[in-house]
């Protein structure tokens, strides 16, 4: 990954030249909004006539995430410079809605394998988006609800264990997706505050540990499921299983989702739930690291030994400043 040379290249993808800039600040972001996945370079103002820039153009380092579509410029005139903006490749994907055909409540995909899903989800790209040709791992059918595109890449990887890789290929002019196995390195990677690190940390009760799921059918033939949190963090839908919450300790919340196609789906739903309003120890921390590089999606150790807390976190984003002291990745951990 070269993150020396910004190219310059039009609509087309026909490379232009290389951008001598100021700074460049991109984040690549788990987060399926375009807010957490954007890019701005700053260039010297009387460079900017020879670049030709035009909205809709392209800035990006060779074989990398960084980059993306030019959106904005700006010209400061105090500070001698003009700001380009964008949008990362992640970020054109979660600007693009997830139709179902007309009549039905999703997209029904038959495809049994991830890459050729892909493929269909980013076809309304005008072909800047691709995937390998070959096998990546099965899927027992896809159904998408209304969602952007990347949220729905990202949610059909995740129960496979797998992230989403994005790199530019320039000879063949794609952003190609493919996927990597997510790797648990918390038994060799372990932020705490014994370094100087910033972290925030929260010991508490979750605002809810059962959730009482509703799905299709009309009074007592409405479908009906329950999901508990146990306290170790894992999820039950068995009403059997040791440490079940009850008595003062319950705290069900009621999830109508009448519109869950099957008994499946409604779990699910219940179970993201729960994530959201879970349990709330936890550590988040952001940290800088240039000599350690660390994909989004993996998952690192975090420890509080104040609180007495400690983690397994995943890395929900990164992001690359390029400036005139050298170049630093900041990374956020939840």
């Amino acid at each position: 990954m070269d993150l020396t040379c910004l190219i310059h290249a039009d609509e087309n993808f026909t490379e232009l030249g290389v951008v001598d800039f100021v700074r460049y600040d991109g984040i690549i972001s788990l987060d399926p909004d375009i807010q957490g996945n954007d890019w701005e370079a700053e260039i010297l103002a009387e460079d900017f006539g020879r670049y030709g820039f035009e909205l809709g153009h392209y800035l990006y380092f060779p074989d990398s995430e960084y980059g993306g579509r030019l959106e904005g410029i700006k010209r400061i005139s105090k500070n001698h410079t003009v700001k380009l903006s964008g949008v990362t490749w992640r970020g054109m994907l979660s600007r693009r809605a997830i139709l179902p055909a007309a009549g039905q409540s999703h997209l029904d995909l038959s495809e049994t394998d991830i890459y050729p899903v892909m493929r269909s989800l980013v076809t309304g790209f005008g072909g800047l988006f691709a995937a390998p040709s070959g096998n990546a791992a099965l899927l027992c059918g896809q159904k998408f609800r209304y969602q952007n595109v990347l949220e729905g890449i990202l949610d059909m990887l995740d129960p496979l264990g797998l992230r989403l890789v994005l790199t530019l290929d320039p000879d063949s002019r794609h952003v190609i997706l493919s996927t990597a196995s997510v790797c648990d390195r918390s038994a060799e990677i372990e932020f705490s505050g014994d370094y100087d690190f910033s972290y925030t940390s929260t010991l508490g009760e979750a605002a809810y540990n059962h959730v009482i799921a509703l799905g299709r059918g009309e009074q007592e033939n409405r479908l009906v499921r329950h999901v508990w949190l146990l306290p170790d963090g894992t999820m039950t839908t068995n009403s059997s299983t040791p440490g079940i919450p009850t008595g003062a300790e319950e705290r069900a919340l009621v999830y109508d989702y009448s519109s869950a196609e099957d008994e499946k789906e409604l779990i699910k739903g219940a179970k993201k739930q729960l994530k959201e309003h879970g349990a709330q120890n936890g550590i988040e921390i952001s940290f800088d690291s240039d000599d350690i590089d660390l994909p989004l999606g993996d998952k690192v150790g975090l420890r509080d030994r104040t609180l007495g807390l400690s983690d397994v976190r995943t890395v929900t984003s990164k992001l690359l400043t390029i400036a005139s002291d050298g170049i630093s990745l900041r990374y956020t951990a939840k």
